[in-house]
């Protein structure tokens, strides 16, 4: 009689895991609709969905990504002070050293837009501090050089050079408000 009762209970135990799993497996499907949802709002240029803010609701979901997406969701869509504010939050939150490149590299776009070209740049070395292989950031960090040296001629030379190198460091990271039309990173 012993073994009896054991042998429910080991079944109704499995029935609860598996019932346990279904659900979970169903809670993911939904968040991973909101993410494809959301994401192809971007690539189809609507702007007025809310797919990411839902999705970011779920207990599992990564804030961080979400955040970026959100950012660059905003940033297409020219709302470009809540875009800023998006990436400047990943930046200071991010788990992921990634995740905070793709943000600091999307505030430089930014800033490069509105073509205030030393914050921009500070962005631009902060995200290839963090992956010196960036190739974007470098090229956009390049840009800025060729830029001021074309505008300022010899007295940008001047100041280029008094200016930190990427290689260098610097103790504080870049934040600033900012807004302006680009290509963000999002490819996450």
């Amino acid at each position: 009689m012993h073994t009896h009762y054991a042998k429910y209970l080991l079944y109704s135990l499995l029935g609860v895991m598996g019932i346990a799993c279904f659900a979970f497996a169903l809670y993911q499907y939904r968040y991973m609709q909101l993410i494809h949802a959301g994401n192809q709002a971007v690539s189809e240029k609507r702007f007025d969905t809310q797919a990411y803010e839902r999705a970011s609701r779920y207990w599992f979901a990564r804030q961080d990504i979400l955040q970026v997406n959100q950012g660059v969701l905003a940033y297409r869509a020219q709302n470009l002070p809540r875009a800023a504010d998006l990436f400047r939050q990943v930046s200071q939150e991010a788990t992921s050293p990634l995740i905070e490149g793709q943000a600091l590299y999307n505030l430089g776009r930014i800033f490069l837009d509105l073509q205030e070209v030393e914050r921009a740049a500070d962005f631009f070395k902060a995200a290839l501090r963090l992956d010196p292989q960036d190739q974007a950031a470098k090229f956009n960090l390049e840009r800025l050089y060729h830029f001021v040296l074309m505008k300022e001629g010899s007295q940008g030379e001047a100041s280029l050079q008094q200016a930190p190198g990427v290689g260098q460091e610097q103790n504080n990271k870049p934040s600033g408000k900012g807004q302006g039309r680009g290509k963000p990173k999002s490819d996450i």
